[in-house]
């Protein structure tokens, strides 16, 4: 793309500081090594849209730095490889008001972190039951791990991340204190888990398939526990009788 340069030269090459202007009004002002963006710069895109603060390696974004978009209001601080999120960082969306922190790998959210999602108690008001449904966790904010005290308004997932979805050990805690902790497979609970339903105080403890409860489970409820089998989410049929919980 062609540009405009004003700053230092070293045998007619762009080196040590300048600035540099895009004919599409893209502007970037701060280190050159060798006619690269190197070293620290600002980026600012035409009309300030968005801007990334910085370290630069061969004119990607490499290494430390952060970066708001004005248009949609996200942020982004934390660390970057060949131009796109890689480490840690801290991701928050403007649209939806979640915050990830935790680590990346190219561009997406991948290891541990812990995301809060507000909002999200009438998205996922519904999504589990006593028939054993915990399908739809994220709601909107995947559109695009141990337990944690939950912030007023939030739901938090603290856990392992892959390819940007929730995947391996994780706990996602709702806004009114249910919660599901154990396996999770591409954003859904997946393996064995632990589920409480705060509104009805009922626990269950089995094994799951791509977000429902799924082969042998056991119920506590009421001051009982019973264990059944379950398929897809619906309950099959009781094994055992009912057992009466001691409370002490």
């Amino acid at each position: 793309m062609r540009a405009v340069y004003k700053g230092e030269l070293v045998d007619g090459i762009r080196q040590g500081k300048g600035e540099l202007t895009f004919v599409n009004g893209d502007k970037y002002e701060g280190g050159f090594y060798q006619g690269y963006r190197h070293g620290h710069g600002v980026f600012t895109s035409h009309h300030g849209t968005r801007v990334y603060d910085g370290e630069w390696c061969r004119s990607e974004r490499h290494g430390v730095g952060k970066e708001r978009w004005l248009d949609s209001g996200d942020r982004y601080e934390g660390e970057y490889q060949h131009d796109v999120f890689h480490g840690k960082g801290v991701l928050t969306r403007g649209s939806n008001k979640s915050k990830y922190d935790g680590e990346f790998q190219k561009g997406r959210r991948h290891g541990f972190g812990r995301m809060e999602f507000a909002g999200a108690a009438k998205t996922n008001a519904n999504t589990s039951s006593s028939s054993g449904g915990f399908k739809k966790v994220l709601g909107a904010a995947l559109a695009s791990g141990s337990g944690q005290q939950v912030s007023t308004g939030l739901a938090v997932y603290v856990g392992s991340w892959k390819d940007g979805r929730m995947h391996g050990e994780g706990k996602y805690t709702r806004v009114d204190g249910s919660f599901y902790e154990g396996s999770w497979r591409d954003g859904l609970a997946h393996g064995f888990g632990k589920e409480l339903v705060m509104a009805t105080y009922e626990k269950y403890e089995g094994t799951w398939h791509t977000g429902l409860r799924h082969g042998d489970g056991t119920v506590t409820r009421n001051g009982s526990r019973r264990k059944g089998i379950w398929e897809m989410g619906q309950r099959i049929k009781w094994t055992t009788a009912e057992i009466s919980v001691s409370k002490g």
